[in-house]
């Protein structure tokens, strides 16, 4: 029998932890607004009647949203495919130009909103999550790209309908996964990585035959959907698909864009999960279709001439990892959460990705490895300072036997 007073205190207490994490959220989130509006500013805005921009995808997608509601009909392959974004824009009145970039700063908030609760959902407690949504912020390939030039708010829509996906394919929510499918096809081909990585979880979590129909019957509108559009649309120009793949497979022979893929739209922590290997195994137990998730957005690059920008959605994959590494592993370490976030400033900064750009590709160079070459190597100190300290018998005690939190370094703030 639980005493009238104890029950009354245990509600007091349950009700002060509720009020006390409420708190704490809302306070994470108004660092990500002010963080938010920082970097946007810092980032600036891309000149796009520069005469270096005449040959970038930002005027085809002007002109798509010029056109709308009709088709443009000089719009090349596959950015004619790509209606969501510029056809959503081109309906708002007024100068398209505001169009875009009122639109591109609203989905940017909505991002950080969503990649935040992205991360709260993976398990991230909220200062870690809020700690690794500000690292994404700070990504001038990824968020800074898309907050610079503006006119690629379909990058944004992508990563938002991405993280949607997620939930609902995590939840078994079909009719909200088979509605973000559909979306997802007509602003980008990547949308169809989660048919795959969707197939991958299923069978992780030993629901392929419960789930496996509503899945099929999840993915046949969007399926009709991409199809649709290839039939109806007709670019004027552009490669096929095996012509970009035909133009692009030699990037895996070289060092240089291969390090361009795998490391520089990590930078500075694109070797946080080596340094941690055991910590990252950890994480990708039970998490192959993240894996798997990864590695089919590094493959994107291969049909297309750009790689960091074609990396953003495998965000969804590396900062839960890097967050639970820094808050696993590094944490209660300040001094070193000050140095990461330090250098995911610093490497922030651009040549030509910038409010204020640095005066040549070079400072960004130097910038850019430096903080990686500095944080892994703080990080690697750590982590074998922190091995030695463990292997090591307390004074009057055995020495603790390995266990789950020496591999996954749970709680610990060294290992």
């Amino acid at each position: 029998m639980v005493l009238p007073s104890r029950a009354f205190e245990s509600r007091m207490g349950t009700d002060m932890n509720v009020a006390a994490s409420d708190r704490t959220e809302r306070a994470c989130l108004l660092v990500l607004a002010l963080v938010t509006v920082t970097m946007l500013f810092l980032y600036g805005r891309i000149d796009y009647t520069n005469a270096a921009f005449k040959d970038w995808d930002s005027l085809i997608y002007l002109d798509m949203a010029s056109a709308s509601p009709r088709l443009d009909p000089d719009a090349p392959r596959p950015f004619a495919f790509r209606l969501l974004g510029p056809y959503l824009v081109g309906l708002i009145p007024g100068s398209t130009e505001n169009a875009f970039l009122a639109v591109d700063l609203v989905l940017s908030f909505l991002l950080v909103y969503l990649m935040y609760r992205f991360l709260r959902y993976s398990g991230l407690r909220p200062p870690f999550a809020c700690l690794a949504t500000t690292l994404y912020i700070l990504n001038k390939h990824f968020f800074g790209f898309t907050s610079w030039n503006y006119f690629h708010v379909n990058d944004v829509i992508m990563i938002i309908l991405l993280i949607i996906l997620f939930r609902s394919m995590m939840e078994s929510r079909w009719l909200v996964f088979a509605a973000a499918l559909c979306l997802g096809v007509a602003t980008r081909e990547t949308a169809l990585i989660m048919i795959p990585v969707g197939l991958l979880n299923l069978a992780e979590r030993r629901l392929l035959a419960r789930e496996g129909g509503r899945f099929i019957a999840a993915i046949a509108p969007a399926l009709a959907v991409f199809a649709a559009i290839r039939l109806l649309v007709h670019p004027a120009t552009g490669p096929t698909l095996m012509q970009a793949v035909s133009a692009h497979w030699t990037k895996i022979t070289s060092i240089e864009r291969m390090y361009h893929i795998l490391v520089n739209p990590f930078v500075p922590l694109a070797l946080v999960p080596v340094v941690y290997f055991r910590r990252t195994f950890a994480f990708l137990k039970g998490r192959i279709h993240l894996a798997a998730f990864f590695v089919l957005i590094a493959g994107t690059t291969f049909f297309g001439h750009n790689n960091e920008r074609l990396l953003n959605p495998a965000s969804l994959a590396f900062y839960p990892l890097v967050g639970f590494i820094l808050q696993d592993c590094v944490w209660p370490n300040r001094g070193m959460i000050a140095l990461v976030v330090a250098g995911a400033f610093l490497s922030s900064l651009h040549w030509l990705v910038a409010r204020y750009p640095l005066p040549s590709r070079g400072a960004t160079a130097v910038l850019s490895g430096g903080s990686l070459v500095v944080i892994t190597a703080a990080l690697a100190v750590l982590q074998i300072v922190g091995k030695r300290r463990d292997a090591a018998p307390p004074s009057g005690r055995a020495a603790s036997r390995e266990g789950p939190d020496a591999t996954a370094c749970s709680r610990r703030g060294s290992s």
